[in-house]
């Protein structure tokens, strides 16, 4: 099977679903088909909350759950209908179908599904929202040792995870790694589909010349921190950064390489208006280059300083949202598809209930994290079990370091170990700044299953067919 990004590929579009389902089953039961719709646009809900808000009992529940789970159409409705479908495809199932997620529960070994690579030694920019120690940099010895590192892991990764990308992404800026072509071509030469995000300021031609084996990616995600030249300045200090980017994503379409290259764009409060900008600014791009950027992620601001978007802010974002689906019926935008995220999925479909992005607080962190399931890697080699604690020399990061990958240990070691330690991190509130969406998202689902079995209906006995393994 081939790996297929979702968010450079585009997502199923979304069918009425109505026009399958059971009426007279719903009829019946209607206390089932709330559960049905529940779960379709809230994967996370434990089922004591879903007792209490039907106001049932506990074995009247297990009788829903086993009815539900018989019913194909229910199953589809469940993880494709509602505003939850990306959290049921893009994390929850892939989680759960391999067994990772029981993993985790049971406190037992297996070999992580995403590795991140985090090989950026400096990074260009100075952006205002960045977790990094501004003044830490690797040394250069570390590309050569970090390269070794690397070309270890990808030997040493079960063949088996072949469907299942590294991702390359900072901590620091990935392109500032002297051997990033050698990684990706070394990743790619294995088998692995390999994507990267980049600021993209070093992506020039003279780049990828010295870097041949960047034209190896699968997916190539470029973030962009401004729609022109004073927006992104406020953002990264850099009074180069607009320009050189712009023009390095044009010099990069005009290669037509078979790479899936897209945009990422945070949405921020004072920023709103900007949306429609940024389709002036890719519209520019493909223009020029006589071809088409292939998708744009949208993302809400996750920051742990982020304030939610407001109901009007959401209302506004919504007519912005339709004027972006007139937008793209236009000759040079026509193939551009846009994933709108986790939390902006509610505005795009127009539902009454707009959600804004799941976060825990630190007392709801896991204190052995999930290394079975996701980890990154820093150029020394140093494993880490959150994205966000992977940025050199940051402020109490190393106390969630799990261990090192060296010559005389693989990564392998370093999870079993870590998993057999009676102990684990204790967080302290500060410790939310090193978690990124898909952590907070993943200890959600992890604190889900476990509440869930300790109110007496598991998994195995609950609604949902995709999370049972």
């Amino acid at each position: 099977m081939e790996y297929q990004n979702p968010a450079a590929v585009g997502y199923t579009q979304k069918t009425d679903y109505q026009s399958f389902v059971d009426e007279e089953f719903i009829k019946k039961n209607p206390d089932s088909w709330e559960i049905i719709k529940l779960f379709s646009d809230s994967p996370f809900l434990t089922q004591k909350e879903i007792c209490l808000k039907l106001n049932i009992t506990k074995d009247q529940l297990k009788e829903h759950n086993k009815k539900i789970l018989e019913l194909e159409w229910a199953q589809e409705y469940i993880v494709n209908s509602g505003i939850g479908k990306k959290y049921w495809n893009n994390t929850v199932i892939p989680a759960i179908i391999n067994g990772k997620a029981n993993a985790v529960i049971d406190e037992e070994y297996a070999y992580p599904d995403r590795i991140g690579f985090c090989p950026g030694l400096s990074c260009q920019f100075f952006c205002t929202f960045c977790g990094r120690n501004y003044s830490a940099a690797y040394e250069r010895e570390f590309g050569n040792k970090g390269y070794e590192t690397f070309k270890q892991i990808i030997d040493e990764t079960p063949k088996k995870l072949n469907n299942n990308p590294y991702h390359i992404t900072g901590g620091l800026e990935p392109l500032t790694f002297p051997r990033i072509g050698d990684i990706v071509s070394y990743g790619a030469e294995k088998g692995f589909p390999m994507e990267m995000k980049t600021n993209g300021f070093s992506l020039t031609s003279e780049f990828i010349a010295k870097q041949p084996g960047i034209l190896d990616l699968s997916v190539l995600r470029i973030s962009l921190y401004g729609v022109n030249q004073e927006s992104t300045l406020e953002v990264t200090k850099n009074p180069k950064g607009f320009e050189k980017v712009k023009n390095n994503i044009i010099n990069f379409l005009k290669l037509k390489t078979k790479i899936k290259l897209g945009l990422n764009y945070v949405i921020l409060h004072n920023n709103l208006d900007d949306v429609l900008l940024l389709l002036d600014y890719i519209e520019d791009v493909n223009s020029e280059s006589n071809n088409q950027v292939d998708f744009l992620t949208l993302r809400e601001d996750f920051s742990p300083e982020a304030q939610d978007l407001s109901t009007d802010e959401r209302r506004k974002l919504l007519n912005i949202f339709k004027e972006i689906d007139n937008r793209l019926k236009t000759k040079n935008l026509n193939k551009l598809h846009i994933d709108y995220g986790y939390a902006l999925e509610s505005i795009k479909q127009n539902r009454k209930s707009l959600e804004s992005l799941k976060r825990i607080d630190h007392q709801e962190m896991r204190q052995k994290m999930f290394p079975q399931i996701s980890i990154m890697i820093d150029p020394k080699g140093d494993v880490y079990g959150y994205h966000e604690a992977t940025f050199l020399d940051k402020e109490g990061s190393d106390r969630y370091c799990i261990g090192q990958v060296s010559k005389n240990k693989s990564l392998e070691q370093v999870v079993k170990e870590f998993i057999k330690k009676p102990e684990g991190v204790e967080a302290l509130p500060m410790d939310i700044s090193y978690l990124d969406a898909y952590d907070h998202i993943i200890t959600i689902l992890l604190n889900q299953a476990d509440s869930d079995k300790k109110f007496g209906i598991p998994w195995s006995e609950g609604p949902v067919k995709a999370r049972i393994y």
